[in-house]
């Protein structure tokens, strides 16, 4: 299924970009390591849509592929808005932030192409403006994310804010986007939107504990200055005090000459565990948000498998390095 989705990506992109040297950018940036097409391209959310729709029809077809490619594409997206946000784009892909960020548009237009045709057979505009509309929200979050990086200090509220806008509206556009083609029944997008959100929402944060001060990392996210949710926490605490610059941002000697010291800060500051008791809700929300489909639209097996990976402990997540 996965196969037939990286290929519908793959259609997608060469049916509505003419410009032969401009599409093949493209799709060489998507073979990049972690992106779509490349072999082991996790295709996260566009596989969400798939497995939404599939849990209401059943089987998926071509309409279902055609809508989780796009929102794929404006996953995509996302992450090439991200890298240049961070200024990364040059270290990552060797491209520059200009030519990445025409990339990451035209990847929108064509995610936005194949979003409109897959609801044309359904004459229905609700899924397609919901689309829309989650992916503004998700804008508001990455607007966020990048003005949290010029402040000194953000609180933990702001920061799961902010989370909830970038990752949980992508979650909202992926499984309610695939619920809206798959049915007309309002009540089950919304349960299906709510559960996108609350999944992808606690995804987010797992991965931003991570990626927080983790050892043999060649940039922190407490290095670049990011305020994610553990961070939030762990700069707002006193073992914070003379590890960071008054803009939130340590500076590379200082992580060069402490960077060990600054980890077993992070790590009794209690950031950890709050992030992870913060993420355990998200994931709670999520199985109650099956558990009500599960009555809504009878089995809902294949999403219920998409959480048994997920299920550790607040302990298991404060040990990762």
């Amino acid at each position: 299924m996965y196969d037939q989705l990286k290929q519908a990506i793959r259609q997608t992109v060469e049916a509505h970009c003419s410009e032969t040297d401009f599409r093949e950018s493209i799709v060489n940036a998507l073979s990049r390591p972690g992106y779509a097409l490349h072999l082991e391209g996790p295709c996260r959310a566009g596989g969400l849509t798939l497995e939404v729709y599939r849990a209401i029809r059943r089987t998926p077809d071509e309409v279902a592929l055609q809508g989780a490619a796009a929102v794929e594409l404006y996953m995509q997206a996302a992450y090439m808005f991200d890298a240049v946000a961070d200024g990364e784009t040059r270290l990552k892909s060797g491209t520059p932030a200009g030519e990445e960020l025409a990339m990451a548009i035209a990847l929108m237009a064509c995610g936005s192409a194949a979003a409109a045709e897959a609801v044309c057979g359904g004459g229905d505009l609700a899924p397609f403006l919901r689309f829309q509309a989650n992916c503004v929200a998700s804008c508001a979050g990455q607007s966020l994310d990048a003005s949290f990086e010029r402040r000194g200090s953000v609180s933990t509220d702001e920061a799961l804010r902010m989370t909830c806008l970038k990752a949980g509206s992508l979650g909202r556009l992926a499984a309610g986007f695939g619920a809206g083609l798959a049915t007309r029944d309002r009540e089950a997008v919304s349960l299906f939107e709510d559960f996108g959100f609350n999944l992808m929402t606690y995804l987010q944060l797992m991965d931003d504990l991570r990626d927080a001060c983790p050892s043999g990392a060649p940039r922190s996210d407490l290095e670049r200055g990011k305020k994610t949710v553990p961070l939030a926490f762990f700069l707002s605490s006193p073992a914070t005090e003379q590890t960071v610059a008054p803009d939130g941002i340590m500076r590379a000697q200082e992580w060069a000459q402490s960077g060990t010291e600054v980890r077993q800060r992070f790590e009794a500051s209690g950031a950890g565990i709050f992030t992870a008791l913060v993420a355990e809700t998200f994931l709670n929300r999520a199985k109650k948000d099956l558990a009500d489909l599960r009555l809504k639209i009878g089995t809902v097996e294949q999403l219920e498998r998409l959480l048994i990976p997920l299920e550790v402990s607040p302990e298991e997540v404060a040990a990762l390095p």
